[in-house]
């Protein structure tokens, strides 16, 4: 299971968060003892600035992994391993609504193109489950995957629905219909993530554990095209650009020292499997990645509670700020770009604003 792996390949490493008023810093500056709050600095006519924090969750073990922006661009929408998902204005940072989802966890969300519908994957069966954003009532609950399922997806159509399960299978489902449709064997070990690219090519999939590869499997045929490899450790994070040409993946990396990885940053042709760029000077074990609408600008979300923006049209890092003491699990931007929510494994969840 994810959770035992993830136990075994990181240091432990404990953490006295001190509460610290904050100021986002360049790329020139160290990012090591950054502390959290407003931008004072503009790079490239950019500012950067918190504008909520948002302690709705419980504080328990691995916190809040899944955060989503509804379509509209009006709601937050969390999934934690307090076993809950809550809705939050993200305007006013107001909490709406809590449902209680999974027991032991919620571990990945994603929202319906139109915004009715979002589907939440979680640790026990159901290990799926989908829920109308209109009534707030689940529709269905499924039991294809008979071990947790780490990750899910919805294609750019809203008609398909991917799912990622520890039991190393994807199962594709008609989000109409809720009826499965496919069950593709890809990863020796449990599968880490899924995305459907937005022209409704490729189906990417990545492992954990002892699977360090990056499938991109015909959506047509549910064959694979091309197996990546590169990453030392399983791709904890993937990210594809609006353009369906480039894929941005991200793993815990190959550890130097205590606060210091390589091979934790790639970024690839997704046509043709490509490696296109190495970010060698990313030194930052990645959790979580986004990718801005108009595919310029790749943000991550790092082990170490740090936030780095990055052009992707010139691999250059423009800005690190920390987002607070522990892992940036999650990360999610509103549809114009200018809005971006970090969730923490310390069950913290931040909006920030890009100007």
């Amino acid at each position: 299971m994810k959770l035992l792996n993830f136990l075994k390949s990181r240091p432990v490493i404990i953490v006295i968060a001190i509460a610290v008023s904050i100021t986002v810093i360049d790329v020139h500056s160290s990012s090591s003892n950054l502390p959290i709050g407003k931008s004072t600095i503009t790079q490239s006519q950019l500012q950067i600035q918190l504008v909520h924090t948002l302690t709705g969750h419980k504080k328990v073990t691995f916190g809040v992994r899944a955060v989503a922006i509804s379509p509209s661009g009006q709601t937050l929408i969390s999934g934690g391993r307090d076993d809950t998902i809550k809705f939050w204005n993200l305007r006013t940072g107001k909490l709406l609504r809590s449902l209680d989802a999974h027991s032991d966890g919620v571990t990945s969300i994603a929202i319906s193109p139109d915004g009715k519908r979002i589907v939440s994957g979680g640790i026990t069966t159901p290990t799926m489950k989908v829920w109308d954003l209109r009534t707030f009532l689940m529709l269905d609950s499924e039991s294809g995957h008979n071990q947790p399922v780490e990750t899910v997806a919805i294609s750019s159509d809203g008609r398909l629905i991917a799912s990622g399960s520890d039991d190393r299978t994807i199962k594709l489902w008609d989000l109409h219909t809720l009826k499965q449709l496919n069950t593709i064997a890809a990863h020796s070990a449990y599968v880490s993530n899924v995305a459907i690219s937005p022209d409704m090519q490729t189906l990417v999939s990545t492992g954990g554990g002892d699977d360090n590869t990056i499938k991109l499997i015909d959506l047509q045929t549910k064959k694979t095209r091309y197996t990546l490899q590169g990453h030392k450790t399983g791709v904890d994070a993937i990210a594809i650009t609006p353009d369906s040409k480039k894929l941005v993946t991200g793993s815990f990396g190959q550890l130097v020292s205590r606060n210091r990885a390589i091979s934790t940053l790639k970024l690839w042709n997704l046509q043709t499997g490509k490696l296109l760029h190495e970010f060698a000077d990313n030194f930052s074990s990645v959790e979580s990645l986004v990718i801005s609408p108009d595919g310029k600008i790749l943000i991550c979300g790092n082990y170490d509670g740090t936030i780095k923006m990055w052009s992707l049209e010139q691999g250059k890092l423009l800005h690190t700020w920390r987002d607070g003491s522990s892992s940036v699990l999650g990360l999610a931007l509103s549809p114009d770009g200018k809005t971006l929510a970090s969730s923490n494994e310390d069950s913290t969840i931040h909006i920030w604003q890009i100007k």
